[in-house]
């Protein structure tokens, strides 16, 4: 319990329980919204739930902001952690050094991706010549509450059973040496994941901005699509191609050492490139799937665009941060391959 006082150990749990906190009273306003919310009425009752609908959009958009705070405070933690933990070289050691790591990181990412695409469902709300998205909104408010608290209680296991005196395992001693062995990562893999990777980048960004253009809902639901499959092949390319090419060690294929300084934390803008990426094309969609009404769908097509616009743009950037590390080798090793 000790470990609670370190400031790395605590920062992270305080920002994930303030999230955790405000989420809660964005859903007592969606528990009231969808048990006594009538668009029909225009009693001073139903104006009182509309303001307070209102003021729950800025607590969802604010707890959206401080959650993905929070996981970027615990990732970060991790990694200045592993100062004092003997053994662990980067976050990877210090994430592992208990089984409770990996699903408090699994659970800040959930919170921090359902609340970034109900922040963009508020976004559309407030373009609607109407009320029209309130009990669909409300419901992702009410399932908000119990998602933070859970994931604030994967934090706070991990965090009290952190024994930091204890050798923790590295992330050369494991996934390096499962790459020495020839298990996975070798030829295969490797080539297969990081060409999808690209693929599925380049489809995401060219549906995005020919969707922008010419938005429909079958079509914006596509683009959300297409960015949902990049997402998982993207992290997973960052691994196992872009971080041997930064580290110019081809058995190195930990994400986790991409945020230290030895790369210039490259690894924080691009991880972040696809994180916008995802939530402002995968807002698109949902507000597509939810758009019942006319005036819901006249809003939605000038929110299509300029969210789907931002979304290419964001796909550009992480598909450019990809490359940065490949082609810097390639220059200085004059065309050498890293693989051979």
């Amino acid at each position: 319990m000790k470990n609670l006082l370190e400031p790395w150990v605590l920062l992270p749990l305080v920002a994930s329980l303030a999230a955790a906190l405000f989420f809660a009273r964005a859903a007592w306003t969606g528990l009231l919204v969808l048990r006594r919310f009538d668009v029909k009425r225009a009693t001073e009752g139903q104006l009182l739930l509309e303001r307070r609908m209102e003021l729950a959009s800025t607590y969802v958009r604010v707890a959206a902001v401080v959650s993905l705070l929070s996981l970027v405070l615990f990732v970060y933690a991790a990694d200045r952690l592993h100062y004092g933990v003997r053994g662990a070289m980067c976050a990877y050691g210090v994430l592992h050094e208990n089984e409770w790591g990996m699903p408090a990181l699994y659970g800040a990412i959930g919170v921090a991706l359902l609340s970034g695409v109900t922040a963009q469902l508020f976004a559309l709300d407030a373009r609607v010549r109407g009320l029209d998205l309130s009990r669909p909104i409300a419901v992702f408010a009410v399932l908000l509450a119990p998602v933070s608290f859970v994931a604030l209680a994967l934090l706070y296991r991990y965090a009290s059973t952190l024994d930091l005196t204890v050798v923790a395992s590295c992330c050369s001693t494991q996934i390096d040496e499962t790459v020495a062995q020839g298990g996975t990562y070798a030829q295969g893999p490797r080539v297969l994941t990081a060409a999808s990777s690209a693929v599925t980048a380049l489809a995401a960004i060219v549906v995005s901005v020919l969707v922008a253009k010419r938005p429909t809902r079958a079509r914006m639901v596509f683009a959300a699509a297409m960015s949902v499959l990049a997402l998982p092949l993207a992290v997973s390319a960052s691994a196992l191609e872009v971080a041997p090419y930064a580290f110019e060690t081809p058995r190195h294929t930990c994400p986790y050492c991409l945020l230290r300084s030895d790369v210039l934390g490259i690894g924080f803008p691009l991880f972040g490139a696809i994180f916008l990426a995802t939530v402002w094309c995968l807002g698109v969609g949902m507000g597509a799937l939810l758009a019942r009404t006319e005036a819901v769908r006249t809003a939605l097509r000038g929110f299509g665009r300029e969210r789907l616009s931002r979304g290419a743009i964001a796909w550009g950037l992480s598909l450019a941060l990809g490359l940065l590390p490949v082609v810097r080798y390639l220059i200085v090793s004059r065309g050498a391959s890293l693989f051979q």
